[in-house]
């Protein structure tokens, strides 16, 4: 094999490879070798047949087996030989493939790049650190006793409330055609909640049981038929029972209920809930900080091609998204797309360059996963579907993709938990809604609460920045990402 590079811009190389006839014409002579003791043609017994026939009648799919081959193996010696590693796969480019002239094809290659990993013993980072009180404790409790309350059957006919549960059978129609799954029996659903489709509990506030009940709401631009979408619906609704919420109690039968031993049992798991939540949510802040800071500290090139897979992942999701509610850019005041995909591939640059230097630190220091990991995570994604599980592990084992989509976020949580093990940590006393606060988000003057739920909803309520991330696979929350971290 004769190797040339041609070009070398960057992390693009371009390199001529030629491959001597004699080689190709060995490979073809052997693989002819090999179809002769196994081809049958009639008139000729079992390993015996010419030569020149086989060639005659097999030279073509041989050649392009051949091909294939000595492509893959004269590219790979070429990039061991050239001392890179590819960030994808090679782009080859056929110049002359012939028996009697040999092989010759162009292979274009983006490289990693070289990376400088970072002095882990010199980092230094600040664990957020909550400590669970008695009335977080309580008030979890009581949360808990409201989303076991019991309902008891209204005997008497009244009005129902905002709060109670109606059981219904309905049928809902466009242009008085029935809409398929906009049908039930026996459904229950709470009056105020809003859970059902925008506005149908509202038209049933008041209803009794025994009655028959017309509702005419605009179907959302969500509704998965798309054909209706935004069309007015009539359901036929026959109220079946009405159920009051009972009393709440948090005693021992509360606790028994829900399978402890009694209150104090089942205030003890509570806390233990909690404290693992405000762990994990300490951990994800700390991670941030570690992959914040190296965004600032490492400005290395990265390969074009895998920015570019990881941008079109992102976008194909905002897209769907944005079908999904009905959206377009020209609705958008905060920006327009050319605003959005420049964000956007900001973001991707920064996934790739962090997902490449994580890989890098786990290389340099032998971070692997484990095989019996894997097969947890399989067997944990088959239990996602019930009676499918042998489906989703050939899913698994026939498509290398899929295993790598796995394999991305067990090394990565790996690589960090290595990091955050080797840098010198502080533990920093904070309120909940320090540590639930997204740091992108403007400080919320005046708000003070100790409970996770209504750190939740400012979490959610705050508008940020969307251009950092927790994760090297997502910023926003309705992103998904197809770049994986790259291991060796």
């Amino acid at each position: 094999m004769q190797l040339t590079k041609t070009n070398a811009e960057g992390l693009s190389h371009e390199y001529q490879v030629v491959v001597p006839v004699a080689e190709v014409s060995s490979r073809i002579s052997d693989r002819l070798k090999e179809l002769q003791r196994t081809v049958r043609i009639n008139g000729f017994r079992p390993g015996k047949v010419p030569i020149s026939i086989l060639r005659q009648r097999y030279v073509k799919s041989v050649m392009g087996e051949v091909l294939e081959s000595v492509v893959s193996a004269t590219s790979q010696q070429a990039l061991k030989d050239e001392g890179v590693r590819p960030a994808l796969q090679p782009q080859i480019e056929i110049k002359l493939f012939e028996e009697d002239k040999g092989l010759e094809y162009v292979m274009r290659v983006e490289v990693l790049p070289h990376i400088e990993s970072p002095d882990l013993k010199k980092l230094k980072f600040t664990r957020m650190k909550v400590d669970t009180t008695d009335e977080e404790v309580e008030s979890a409790v009581k949360r808990l006793a409201e989303r076991n309350r019991a309902f008891s059957e209204v005997k008497r006919k009244r009005k129902s409330r905002i709060g109670e549960v109606l059981v219904i059978d309905f049928n809902g129609a466009v242009d008085g055609k029935s809409l398929e799954n906009a049908r039930g029996k026996d459904f229950s659903f709470s009056l105020g909640a809003n859970n059902f489709l925008p506005g149908f509990d509202e038209k049933l506030i008041g209803a009794k049981a025994g009655e028959h009940h017309t509702v005419n709401i605009a179907l959302p631009e969500s509704y998965p038929d798309q054909s209706v979408q935004g069309k007015e619906a009539v359901f036929e609704v026959d109220v079946k029972k009405h159920l009051e919420p009972k009393e709440i109690k948090i005693d021992d039968e509360l606790a028994k209920a829900l399978g402890l031993e009694d209150l104090s049992a089942l205030k003890e798991a509570t806390r233990g809930e909690l404290e693992r939540g405000y762990n994990a949510q300490s951990r994800t802040r700390l991670k941030r900080d570690v992959l914040d800071a190296f965004a600032e500290t490492h400005d290395f090139e990265v390969p074009n091609g895998m920015v570019e897979r990881e941008f079109e992942g992102i976008w194909l999701q905002i897209e769907q998204d944005m079908k999904q509610t009905g959206t377009n850019w020209e609705e958008d005041e905060s920006q327009t797309e050319e605003e959005a995909r420049a964000e956007y591939r900001g973001i991707a640059v920064r996934r790739v360059r962090l997902a490449l230097l994580l890989s890098e630190i786990g290389r340099e220091n032998n971070i692997t996963v484990p095989q019996d990991e894997l097969t947890q995570a399989v067997m944990e994604r088959a239990r996602r579907y019930p009676g499918k599980d042998q489906e989703v592990f050939d899913y698994f084992k026939s498509d290398p993709e899929a295993i790598s989509g796995l394999h991305a976020p067990i090394f990565e949580d790996k690589v960090i938990d290595f990091i955050i093990e080797m840098s010198d940590i502080s533990e920093a006393e904070v309120t909940l809604e320090e540590l639930y606060r997204n740091p992108d988000a403007p400080e919320l003057d005046g708000q003070s609460f100790r409970n996770k739920e209504d750190a939740k909803r400012s979490r959610k309520n705050s508008k940020g920045s969307p251009k950092k991330d927790s994760s090297v696979k997502g910023t926003r929350s309705k992103e998904k990402s197809s770049s994986k971290v790259v291991s060796d």
